[in-house]
């Protein structure tokens, strides 16, 4: 059998969507089969760490391609986040030349990432193949109450309407219903799939726990100040502006402090959103942090948030459950799953903005007065990640090779 995991973004040493692709690599390598041929196609920009990663992990079965568009063309280059949509637009379309011309017969194409279903892969046009895409997200929007807190409201209402024109778009129709299986992260991308290809599309989360965050031991905090984590960029759509304006609701007698981990386009904005809040001197903001300091923020948090306008999915929330942290976060997208294994607070969106912002308060304040509660929630979320979100379910569901194959 010949395979082939077309991986925009892979990287075994960085976290989110480079994570997901690298355990692709790693779940197709441990599935293996005598006379297979997998290869790994992916670009440039992560060409040393991948080739690092192969060697130190062992990787003895993946074979790594290496596609990118062509020079001239590079000014469309993924550091300028205003171009990378486009830049990843072309290299789909220059990894498909290469399969195109590569003479290699696949079974199993796999698209893993970049996942966003508004821009699918060209790889449905390989003759003979079986075309997998996703886990893939995207069709998620700001929730209307929140919508106050996006950045650049032109450029959230043209996302909106690109989503909206995918029903109608004749090209992206005929190419989404060309693959053999398609897999959608959450429910609102779930649905408009379903719309299109009319038929029932699986639900299936694009996260699970990498190895190193797998069965972790257990311990209850003992920290006299409550402390509430948040780990991710400093942008916009991540919601620190509405969780700052939130918080100012807390009750005074409460002990509480948050740690912001991360760094982003917004961060300057976010430090003046801080300075001029009546809650500044509870919030730290700590900038980016190498992994392992990531995970000794989990260990000693009590609380995680994640007050982002639209998230596809969040690999964070992921992280924080394995070290038994409860979520508070709205009630929209992978988190509506978390909801129904009562793995944290979450929070209507269907509701005005004060309402909102004191319902996050609340759940907050019902946190910290509750060690059990947290401790209960925790443990919740912790069962549910390992028992239910793994790399090897995911691919067992996804595609297992049985002997009568």
């Amino acid at each position: 059998m010949n395979y082939l995991i077309s991986a925009y973004s892979v990287n075994p040493y960085k976290g989110s969507e480079d994570s997901i692709g690298w355990n692709w690599v790693l779940q197709y390598e441990k599935n293996y089969k005598k006379g297979d041929r997998i290869i790994l196609l992916t670009k440039k920009f992560n060409e040393k760490d991948t080739r690092r990663g192969l060697k130190e992990f062992n990787i003895q079965h993946v074979e790594l391609v290496i596609v990118d568009v062509p020079n001239a063309l590079n000014w469309f280059r993924e550091k300028h986040s205003a171009f990378h949509h486009m830049y990843y637009i072309l290299w789909q379309h220059w990894a498909w030349l290469w399969v195109k011309h590569s003479e290699i017969r696949f079974d199993v194409i796999h698209h893993v990432t970049m996942n966003d279903y508004r821009i699918p892969s060209e790889m449905y046009k390989a003759k003979g193949a079986e075309v997998i895409w996703g886990p893939m997200g995207g069709a998620q929007v700001t929730p209307k109450p929140l919508k106050v807190y996006e950045k650049n409201q032109l450029a959230a209402a043209f996302r909106e309407f690109v989503n909206k024109s995918c029903s109608w778009n004749p090209f992206y129709r005929n190419a989404i219903k060309q693959y053999k299986a398609i897999y959608c992260i959450n429910k609102e991308t779930q649905i408009q799939i379903e719309k299109i290809v009319g038929k029932s599309v699986e639900l299936l989360p694009e996260l699970a726990l990498r190895e190193e965050y797998r069965n972790i031991d257990y311990f209850k905090r003992n920290n006299q100040t409550c402390k509430i984590v948040f780990v991710g960029r400093l942008i916009g759509k991540k919601g620190i502006a509405f969780l700052v304006d939130a918080l100012s609701y807390m009750p005074n007698d409460l002990s509480w402090e948050l740690d912001i981990y991360g760094d982003g386009a917004d961060r300057e904005s976010i430090e003046k959103k801080i300075e001029n809040s009546v809650v500044a001197n509870h919030i730290k903001l700590l900038g980016n942090r190498p992994l392992n300091q990531i995970s000794e923020a989990y260990k000693t948090a009590d609380i995680f948030v994640l007050p982002s306008l639209r998230e596809t999915s969040g690999n964070v929330l992921l992280e924080a459950m394995a070290y038994a942290v409860p979520i508070v976060a709205f009630d929209t997208s992978f988190s509506s799953m978390l909801k129904e294994h009562d793995c944290g607070i979450f929070i209507d969106t269907n509701q005005n903005i004060e309402e909102i912002k004191r319902d996050f308060c609340c759940a907050l304040t019902r946190l910290i007065k509750d060690a059990g509660l947290r401790e209960r929630l925790g443990l919740n979320g912790k069962d549910f990640a390992n028992a239910n979100l793994t790399w090897e379910q995911k691919f067992k569901h996804i595609y297992m090779r049985d002997e009568t194959k």
